[in-house]
């Protein structure tokens, strides 16, 4: 195929090398590329990882199109795009099923180290080990990036997870569980964190009481098991994920 016909066809003597800047007039040829840690204008959620091109049709100036980029050694992908000579916009991450998680009520939230606190062999739940949810333990399901923990029943309504180094250091941290439609909330959880990382969740039923100003008051009653339809998520700070090497190849072109 003759470079640029149909739209497609960058010519890698004439591309982007692992070393150049994808801010500049590549925008005007369509192709597929590649950037390194080095290059300028890298996705800020990427190190490195391939590039889609798409630029205007007959806009020789390359003041108007989009870049697609997929990370390499993780799960990321994001896009930005270019509209008259301002610039560039941001690069904005996409969320999807590796960067999200469904919690008991069917509501999506934005995700990290997740691990799931449930009967493994009781519950009634066929989402409970969904996508990249594998047993961690009897009473807890890990994702992806959350390997290595492990849930372990204490007594009724108290669980210890062990393996990461403590809860969630921003964002949400524990969700209660909930019923499966979406309804409300089961039970009330607190939880309590170790200076070794360890993190102690203990459910209660909800009992209200009558305030002196006539209003009712939502507190912990008697402790409850994790219910077999539900589940409690926790949001987790894991050690470190040690990244892939470099391809040897773009290592060289970095140099």
């Amino acid at each position: 195929m003759l470079v640029g016909a149909f739209g497609l066809g960058a010519s890698f003597t004439t591309g982007i090398p692992a070393t150049s800047d994808i801010n500049g007039t590549p925008i005007s040829q369509t192709g597929i590329y590649r950037y390194t840690s080095s290059t300028v204008g890298r996705p800020t959620f990427s190190n490195f990882g391939s590039l889609l091109n798409l630029a205007l049709a007959n806009d020789a100036n390359g003041n108007y199109g989009t870049q697609l980029a997929i990370d390499y050694a993780a799960d990321k992908i994001g896009f930005r795009r270019i509209t008259g000579a301002s610039g560039w916009s941001t690069w904005n991450e996409i969320y999807h099923t590796a960067n999200t998680t469904r919690g008991s009520g069917g509501a999506l939230s934005a995700a990290s180290p997740i691990v799931r606190v449930a009967s493994v062999s009781g519950s009634l739940r066929g989402d409970l080990l969904e996508q990249t949810f594998e047993a961690a333990g009897d009473w807890g399901v890990a994702n992806d990036e959350a390997r290595g923990v492990n849930v372990q029943r204490i007594s009724i309504g108290e669980y210890r997870i062990t393996g990461a180094l403590g809860l969630a250091l921003e964002g949400w941290r524990t969700q209660d569980p909930c019923s499966p439609d979406g309804g409300r909330t089961l039970g009330m959880s607190v939880s309590e964190e170790a200076t070794d990382g360890t993190v102690t969740i203990k459910l209660f039923k909800q009992r209200w009481t009558l305030s002196d100003d006539g209003e009712m008051i939502p507190g912990p009653g008697a402790p409850m098991d994790v219910p077999l339809n539900s589940w409690i998520d926790v949001r987790l700070n894991m050690p470190a994920a040690e990244q892939p090497p470099m391809p040897e190849s773009l290592v060289a072109e970095a140099i």
